[in-house]
């Protein structure tokens, strides 16, 4: 039995691996490449705030410093954009090689409420370089699949307003738009900003 019990265990790690991967990150969106990886980020073509059409391409050679979430959210966005505005000013007083390097992606995942002039007006409560984007919904799903994020529509209220359900990771990605690290809402500027300065050049 014991025997056995050594036999299986290759198979009982390969599942614990599997199972820390897609509590990581939700396992429908979770994608492994050829060495079983797990790859974040992909090609995008987007909107910017200003009713240009973007695509990864024009932040080529910046580190884009991603959140998705939507302008009608009442706490977890205006409060998680505060902290990457507040990461930015400090790395900007410490180091401003490193912070103009860096550009802060809003990017909207509720483009029937989200008109780019109404992301442009949201964007500018927060640091001046923010960029903000939205799309088509099927390219947004596709997109925060790709980077193991999540949204869903609640009903509507009898007034036809609802809310808007989504991850609250923040990525890190770099120059080459390869997945870098992302921030958890229970991490501290701090933390956020000494992990900014250890990964970017």
């Amino acid at each position: 039995m014991l025997e056995t019990r050594f036999r299986q265990m290759p198979l009982v790690l390969a599942l614990a691996t599997i199972l820390c991967v897609f509590t990581l990150f939700p396992a429908q969106f979770a994608m492994l490449d050829e060495s079983d990886q797990v790859v974040i980020g992909a090609p995008f073509q987007l909107t910017r705030h200003d009713g240009a059409s973007v695509s990864d391409k024009n932040y080529a050679g910046k580190y884009m410093f991603i959140y998705f979430g939507f302008t009608h959210c009442p706490a977890t966005c205006p409060t998680t954009l505060i902290t990457m505005t507040q990461v930015l000013n400090e790395l900007e007083q410490t180091d401003s090689d490193k912070a103009k390097n860096i550009l802060p992606l809003f990017i909207s995942v509720d483009p029937s409420r989200d008109t780019p002039g109404l992301i442009r007006d949201y964007i500018s409560n927060f640091h001046p370089n923010f960029e903000g984007l939205t799309g088509e919904l099927d390219v947004l799903e596709d997109m925060t699949n790709a980077y193991g994020s999540y949204f869903e529509y609640e009903e509507p209220d009898n007034t036809g307003n609802y809310n808007v359900n989504h991850s609250a990771y923040i990525y890190l990605m770099g120059r080459d738009g390869q997945y870098l690290t992302h921030f958890t809402p229970d991490e501290t500027k701090l933390q956020i900003l000494e992990e900014i300065k250890r990964l970017i050049s």
